[in-house]
């Protein structure tokens, strides 16, 4: 072989180990570093509020400027409140949501013993009993409210029925507790009489009888706010409302309602911390919070629940003083209200 044919041999070997070389550092690519260009994708920051639930309306207002922003002052915890209407059916939806989760709720008090009972909830931190969630920590007055221009005196929940002289829609709750405590008031059961009227199925079959009466005249709400928004709007000329919705209302709407003060409702309400946030200490902390008595009493003086000595002095017929409440029976609604809702949504289903 002459000495040019080595040297191109001599090249041509090396050429083929340099590819050899790099068709084997080439498997090797997915493991070298990322070109310079290139950017690492980054997680989101974990959310750290706490999500709650309570009533929109009027009620959040109050609590979003006596307890809500306080608290967050106070601790640094970014609380984000969401709406919703009491139901356990939507608590349960809403303990299984993944885009956020629900730390703890506001519901009547009857509505946290059930909720207790299907273990929806955390035992309250200062009672591990099964049948303890959450403390009594905000109490609301329900009352009729009508429509001024409408009535040239005061009515009664015996009015409320009387179609022939005040013609037009009624308000009333989505729900049996106080729907038919108010169809046996209207019907001359005494105050304090109702639960043991409504303990038999006789007296359930009175309150029934009753309300259907009333069927085609009335416009059903399921949350506070949609209680106010009904007669604010024209929707019905009378309705069942809580009462600092319409004292809480801005003239003219505030002028615009009176109100039936001596056969109203007192409802409790508490607050608990969903059985997924049991280990929470930022929902257990919060909740603490919510139930001591300066809470309550800051909530208490936020929300107006009662008019004033200058509008009760104005007040027609005078009554001189506003009777108490007609407390809901808390316990008799943990015990009957899944049967009698469960009645209520056939007769509501019936044509």
């Amino acid at each position: 072989m002459s000495s040019q044919e080595q040297g191109q041999a001599s090249s041509h070997g090396a050429l083929s180990r340099r590819s050899a070389l790099l068709a084997g550092l080439g498997c090797l690519t997915p493991l070298l570093p990322a070109p310079a260009t290139a950017r690492r994708v980054q997680k989101p920051a974990a959310d750290t509020s706490l999500h709650i639930l309570t009533f929109a309306g009027k009620i959040a207002e109050a609590q979003s400027k006596v307890l809500f922003k306080p608290y967050e002052q106070l601790t640094h915890q970014s609380i984000v409140p969401h709406g919703w209407n009491g139901q356990i059916s939507d608590l349960q939806r809403a303990a299984n949501q993944t885009h956020h989760s629900v730390a703890a709720a506001m519901m009547e008090s009857s509505s946290l013993r059930l909720g207790c009972d299907l273990k929806l909830f955390s035992s309250h931190q200062t009672d591990s009993s099964a049948t303890n969630c959450g403390q009594p920590s905000a109490a609301i007055d329900y009352a009729m409210a009508w429509d001024k221009a409408r009535f040239d005196t005061a009515p009664s929940w015996l009015d409320f029925w009387d179609v022939a002289r005040h013609p037009g829609r009624r308000s009333l709750r989505r729900d049996p507790r106080m729907t038919l405590e108010i169809a046996l008031l209207a019907d001359g059961v005494p105050a304090n009489a109702l639960y043991h009227v409504l303990a038999s199925p006789e007296g359930v079959n009175h309150a029934f009888l009753k309300l259907e009466q009333l069927r085609p005249y009335i416009a059903w709400w399921s949350t506070p706010e949609e209680a106010g928004r009904i007669l604010a709007s024209g929707g019905a000329l009378m309705g069942c409302v809580p009462t600092g919705e319409i004292l809480g209302s801005v003239d003219p709407d505030r002028q615009r309602f009176g109100l039936y003060w001596q056969q109203r409702f007192l409802v409790q309400y508490g607050w608990g911390v969903l059985a997924s946030a049991a280990k929470n200490t930022a929902a257990l902390a919060f909740v603490s919070w919510l139930e001591q008595a300066a809470q309550q009493q800051a909530f208490a003086n936020a929300w107006p629940s009662l008019p004033s000595i200058t509008e009760l002095n104005t007040l027609t017929p005078r009554i001189g003083r506003i009777p108490p409440a007609i407390a809901v029976d808390d316990t008799f609604w943990a015990n009957n209200l899944n049967k009698l809702t469960e009645r209520f949504q056939q007769w509501l289903r019936r044509i």
